[in-house]
């Protein structure tokens, strides 16, 4: 009896480690995914006014712009068809002009513990890029 009860605890602890590891990849991909739109939108800058003073024009980067190189990026990479469901969040942008703010939102399901959450698990993952004008 007592074997049978640490064999069920075993099974049950390999089933959590083994969903809360592929919920952890999802996010990893996730992430990635979220770099690479954000470095996508950080280079679609735009020159800023350069001539007040001898300074160096700045990259301008507005919400507008990075939103239509987020999902531009975002269909050349078929990022729908690789997440179930797939969303840019509303707090993709730019504050200060000079940053990409990239958050993508999708649904993980682990195997196994798929019983007990059917709906999936809900991930998030959010990257900045800077736009930045060298010589």
């Amino acid at each position: 009896m007592l074997v049978l009860g640490y064999t069920v605890l075993c099974l049950l602890i390999a089933s959590v480690v083994i969903g809360v590891s592929a919920v952890y990849m999802e996010h990893k991909k996730l992430l990635s995914l979220a770099d690479g739109a954000a470095q996508a939108a950080a280079d679609a800058f735009t020159l800023g006014d350069a001539t007040q003073g001898p300074s160096p024009p700045t990259a301008s980067l507005t919400t507008e712009k990075i939103t239509a190189s987020v999902r531009a990026y975002l269909d050349r990479v078929n990022a729908a068809g690789r997440f179930d469901g797939f969303t840019v969040s509303g707090e993709t942008g730019s504050e200060d002009g000079r940053s990409a703010r990239v958050t993508l939102v999708a649904v993980a399901h682990p195997p196994l513990v798929g019983i007990v959450v059917p709906e999936g698990i809900g991930i998030e993952a959010t990257s900045i890029a800077r736009a930045r004008l060298t010589r």
